[in-house]
């Protein structure tokens, strides 16, 4: 069986994490959540600690309600119309 990759998980699982995990840091090894909480350094730590050789994503789950701020370049002079808008 083949290895799933944590990003992959991290991304179609999401509206799921962010049911359980809202705002904390979860690490990820293949397709598990393997050490969460509020410390990312922690949250790490106790992950390698329990698995030491893998590959492990640590990420912040979003909140339900996150901003997402799109910078928009209007003109192609450099110095002139970037404005910020919301999304």
């Amino acid at each position: 069986m083949a290895r799933r990759d944590p990003y992959s998980f991290f991304l179609k699982s999401l509206r799921t994490l962010v049911e359980k995990y809202e705002g904390q840091y979860v690490a990820v090894v293949g397709a598990k959540v393997v050490a969460y909480g509020r410390d990312g350094k922690k949250v790490y730590d106790r992950a390698r600690s329990t698995h030491p050789g893998s590959k492990i994503l640590l990420a912040q789950v979003p909140g339900k309600e996150a901003m997402v701020l799109w910078l928009v370049l209007v003109s192609h002079s450099p110095s002139k119309n970037l404005r910020l808008s919301a999304t």
